[in-house]
């Protein structure tokens, strides 16, 4: 069992709860109220228990959220009206650190054991049951953030993956090595985990089969997307060049990227603030300035990058900068 810090350890992304806290006799209905706080609202289907053991925490950082989960036996299933109360739309991978989780998607049926991972969705119908004690980490990742990276996501919920399937593999190493150092990271830290970390899921699934492959369509704009990244640094990087350089229409690409409901220009800026945000996040950067970070990532005018910064993150990149500093450990 992954080790939890104590209480007066705990740093402000963090929050944790335990069954302990309660008398044996409320500990069950304790943890069916909590359960739908941490991992979104949730139906319990099972009977109450004389006791229950159970805990939680939850890492938040870069818009995702890393949830370490023990849990005695229990079931549930996210009605109609748990859906409609969910506020936001995210994708959630779950990780079975011990023991065996029984899940049924609209669909299909699944299975997960130690070492195995899932993908649901968290505006479509799941059950879950657990006939022992449990262990499990769930990276929760806004739908947004995610069809970024893959417009397709939802062909691949339901979809197992295994710890001993390749790319897979290593995201699922990655994931668990995640839910041990995590807890001891500061914010600024962990703000450099949340690309990687993404990339690595993305890379993962694409690598699995599911039940819809990426159509045409979608296989191009990932390349088109690859191809952003790769020359965020290039102030010129507009439109007719990303086309020219892909093969492609000025007007297919832009409708590529309506199909995710962005524009080209607003992806290519939010790609370059995210990089720029992780830059000042940096300690180990503090040797350039403001202007000079936002150069290297393509933005060609200090005075609009300040702007467009304070509109995104809702502060100066000078006081972004500065509360980075202030929460760092001394």
């Amino acid at each position: 069992m992954l080790e939890y810090p104590r209480s007066g350890e705990l740093r402000a992304p963090i929050k944790a709860w335990s069954a302990g806290q309660f008398p044996a006799s409320q500990r069950y209905d304790a943890w069916a109220s909590a359960l739908s706080q941490y991992f979104l609202p949730w139906s319990i289907t099972s009977r109450s228990q004389q006791t229950c053991e159970a805990a939680v925490r939850q890492y938040d950082f870069g818009g995702c959220k890393l949830i370490h989960c023990n849990s005695d036996p229990l079931s549930g299933i996210r009605t109609i009206g748990d859906i409609g109360r969910t506020d936001g739309h995210f994708f959630n991978v779950l990780y079975v650190v011990s023991g065996v989780e029984y899940l049924r998607f609209h669909d299909r049926d699944v299975t997960l054991r130690a070492g195995e991972y899932v993908l649901w969705d968290s505006q479509r119908r799941i059950e879950f049951t657990l006939l022992e004690p449990l262990e499990k980490l769930t990276f929760m990742v806004p739908a947004s953030l995610m069809r970024s990276l893959m417009p397709n996501a939802e062909d691949y919920v339901g979809v197992a993956l295994s710890c001993n399937q390749g790319i897979g593999g290593l995201f699922a190493n990655h994931l668990r090595a995640l839910g041990h150092a995590l807890w001891n990271m500061h914010e600024h830290d962990a703000a450099q985990i949340v690309n990687p970390t993404l990339d690595l899921l993305a890379r993962a699934l694409t690598s699995a089969p599911c039940r819809k492959r990426p159509n045409m369509r979608h296989a191009t704009l990932r390349r088109l997307r690859e191809y952003i990244v790769e020359n965020l640094a290039d102030p010129n990087l507009t439109p007719t060049r990303i086309a020219a350089a892909n093969h492609v229409s000025v007007r297919y690409l832009h409708m590529l990227f309506g199909e995710i409901n962005s524009t080209v220009s607003d992806w290519i800026r939010a790609q370059r603030l995210e990089r720029c945000r992780s830059d000042l996040s940096n300690v180990q950067l503090d040797h350039q300035t403001i202007t000079e970070i936002a150069y290297k990532w393509g933005f060609a005018d200090s005075g609009n990058f300040g702007k467009v910064f304070r509109k995104a993150y809702g502060q100066a990149p000078r006081a972004y900068r500065q509360t980075r500093r202030q929460r760092a450990p001394a």
